[in-house]
């Protein structure tokens, strides 16, 4: 009788099958009723959610249906796996089905805890907030390494394996251990071809290019320009190897706007990418830049990106080759609807081609994807002709989430409040909403230079790469960012970027170049350069001529090995702020501003895309209401449009660096004399077309 009630291998399948589809079809339920809001980096709006029910209703269901899919298909391959290795020890019918149940679960929850302790930024967005033992258990995670809970997560397969090998090797003939033997050797041999090191390259004669950037990176938050914490030895070797800019501004700090200025070297408004939300004329519009030069010249061309560097899926920057996210309103209702889903978000890491916008997800800003496509990348250039690589990362942009090891690791022992797993701007703030605290702001700031280490060590990485290759010295690398960013730490400039141009935080970036024999080591060069500089420097350290659509000057002679330089002659630095997203944020810049309506209202879908674009009727209050100024000489000059006309300020930042005194009336000549260059030098104005070397 007992005999009897041992499955066959096929019934045992079948048995297990059913057990992990009752688990994860259980688990599929719970997430979807304890997590039915729909938001966006915390910013939720019953105006989205209605919008999103009435004209995406099958986008929802879309993603419905291949979420209950996803849960199905591991389920069923979970309990399939289960099902086999109790076969494997001969329990009867009944132990396979809830045996198989419960170890589905037993690998299942650390599994989870395991990217919990990972990604905890990742879990936050659905747990902190829900109750209190789920915030008691993300905190416990938070710091922790993963190692352990993958350990419990994967002893059942362990266990599984070893009764099927067990039971299979008892029945093997005599024979039967030949196969076994010859798979071991195979497993062997493969083991050690892909440990032996990379081939070194033979180097093309021209130099290549390696563009390494993270958004919102501060030069101010890397320890080899004196910040207190040990943030950026990788790139704090990369700056003794190479020139550094002491100050380098972005015109518009918004990621697309800024990237459209470093790559074409001409002032947004010059080029079609005038803010964050243009239209389709602006997207399919054909662009002169830095990678489009050298693509002409004989360079092969790639960028690659996570999640903030969507604009080159979606702009023609002239990249022989981009891997970069797409941002399109479907996307987002499916990136929304899979974070909720904490029982399934470690499995989609494992085939990321099934669930894509996984890659999308702002609080998963983990560089290791972006390390391999890179490595990849690098692998598939000809070494007989250069190549010129650009990797734009997000780790450090909010919501300042980087994963296990660097998560946690500045963060003041025994904090346990709201920004302990990050944060990112408020598009409506409550009335009664508590201010951050000191410690608040302390835990931010931890986060965000946690976010500055992994960045770091993806630096480390890639050079390490190169010098593997044999490359290291034929490479220009290049240090960028394409802006700053504000971090609740001055009174008045909020949290984020883009908003306004008060300060320096969101303007200044890193510029760092290292090309042994063409490019001095150790030197830092004074004056302010601008961000059109950067791509008519690159090209000339390459030997390719600049567009007569350049803008810039070159800056390669005051990098150039040799005698000391002077500093970088000034020129105007024109700022401007991007669209404003939203009308009550509470911030003070809303209070000297022409108003108008948050994104929900302002913005629209495109419908056969899903681009989501400024409506047309929007444009010129947009851009007659942004703020706008320049930096000159020793002033920075702001104007700043409102209903009863343009409020102007100046600042002295050479005797007031951080920006806290107009000085306007004390000086209305400079004033006056500023105002002009900048009616001059912005795009339409007299001068504005004036070309290089300006």
């Amino acid at each position: 009788m007992a005999s009897e009630s041992r499955p066959s291998l096929a019934r045992a399948l079948i048995l297990g099958c059913r057990a992990g589809l009752l688990v994860f079809l259980a688990l599929y339920t719970l997430c979807a009723i304890f997590n039915m809001q729909l938001g966006y980096q915390g910013n939720e709006s019953r105006v989205l959610e209605e919008r999103v029910w009435n004209e995406f209703r099958s986008v929802v269901l879309g993603q419905v249906g291949r979420l209950i899919l996803a849960y199905t298909v591991v389920g069923l391959i979970l309990g399939a796996w289960m099902g086999a290795g109790l076969w494997a020890l001969r329990a009867s019918r009944r132990t396979v089905f809830w045996g198989s149940a419960l170890a589905c679960l037993v690998m299942e929850v650390p599994w989870v805890l395991a990217d919990m302790a990972h990604h905890p930024h990742l879990y936050a967005a659905t747990l902190y907030e829900r109750s209190a033992w789920t915030k008691a258990l993300l905190l416990s995670l938070g710091g922790a390494s993963p190692a352990t809970w993958r350990a419990v997560a994967l002893g059942p397969v362990v266990m599984v394996t070893l009764a099927l090998t067990f039971r299979g090797v008892r029945r093997l003939p005599r024979w039967g251990y030949a196969p076994v033997s010859l798979a071991v050797l195979t497993a062997l041999c493969f083991l050690g071809w892909a440990l032996q090191e990379e081939p070194q390259i033979t180097a093309s004669p021209r130099p290549n290019l390696l563009i390494l950037a993270s958004d919102g990176l501060r030069p101010d938050h890397l320890s080899g320009n004196g910040y207190g914490r040990a943030t950026s030895p990788h790139i704090d070797r990369l700056m003794r190897e190479g020139t550094r800019f002491r100050e380098t501004v972005v015109q518009v700090p918004r990621t697309a706007p800024s990237w459209g200025t470093l790559l074409t070297s001409q002032w947004a408004g010059e080029h079609p990418l005038r803010h964050t939300l243009v239209g389709r004329e602006a997207r399919e519009a054909p662009l002169t830049t830095l990678a489009s030069a050298l693509g002409a010249a004989g360079w092969r061309t790639a960028v690659l990106s996570d999640y903030a560097g969507d604009l080159f899926s979606r702009f023609r920057f002239g990249f022989h080759h981009v891997e970069a996210p797409a941002f399109n309103f479907p996307d987002l209702i499916r990136q929304r609807m899979l974070i909720t889903h904490v029982a399934l978000l470690p499995w989609t890491a494992l085939v990321p081609g099934l669930f894509p916008e996984r890659g999308q997800l702002p609080e998963l800003t983990d560089p290791s994807p972006l390390r391999r496509a890179a490595l990849r990348t690098l692998d598939g250039f000809r070494p007989d002709e250069p190549f010129a690589l650009l990797v734009f990362a997000s780790t450090t942009h909010f919501p300042y989430s980087a994963p296990h090891p660097y998560e946690g690791r500045f963060i003041p022992e025994g904090y346990r409040g709201p920004w302990r797993f990050g944060a990112t701007p408020q598009m409506e703030v409550p009335p009664n909403a508590t201010p951050p605290t000191p410690e608040d702001i302390a835990a931010l700031i931890a986060n965000y230079d946690a976010g500055v280490l992994a960045f770091d060590t993806l630096v480390g990485e890639l050079l390490a790469a190169l010098k593997r290759r044999g490359q290291a010295d034929s490479t220009l690398v290049v240090l960028l960012s394409d802006h700053g960013e504000h971090l609740a730490n001055e009174e008045g400039r909020g949290l984020g970027h883009g908003e306004h141009l008060w300060g320096s935080a969101a303007l200044r970036i890193p510029f760092v170049l290292r090309l042994p024999g063409r490019v001095e080591a150790g030197r830092i060069v004074e004056g302010r350069t601008r961000s059109i500089d950067v791509a008519p420097t690159l090209l000339e350290l390459l030997g390719v001529p600049a567009p007569d659509t350049f803008r810039g000057r070159s800056l390669a002679s005051w990098v150039a090995p040799g005698a000391r330089v002077p500093p970088v002659p000034d020129a105007p630095a024109l700022l401007e702020t991007d669209l404003w997203f939203s009308d009550r944020d509470g911030q003070p810049y809303q209070e000297v501003r022409i108003p108008y309506p948050w994104v929900y209202e302002t913005a629209m879908v495109d419908p056969t895309t899903g681009d989501i674009a400024l409506k047309p009727e929007w444009e010129a209050t947009v851009r007659a209401a942004r703020h706008r100024g320049l930096y000159l000489d020793r002033w920075k000059l702001l104007e700043l449009p409102t209903p009863s006309g343009v409020k102007v300020e100046l600042y002295d930042v050479t005797a007031d660096p951080a920006e806290k005194h107009d000085v306007a009336a004390e000086h209305p000549e400079v004033v006056t004399r500023l105002r002009e260059v900048l009616a001059r030098e912005r795009p339409g104005g007299t001068g504005a077309r004036q070309g290089r070397g300006e």
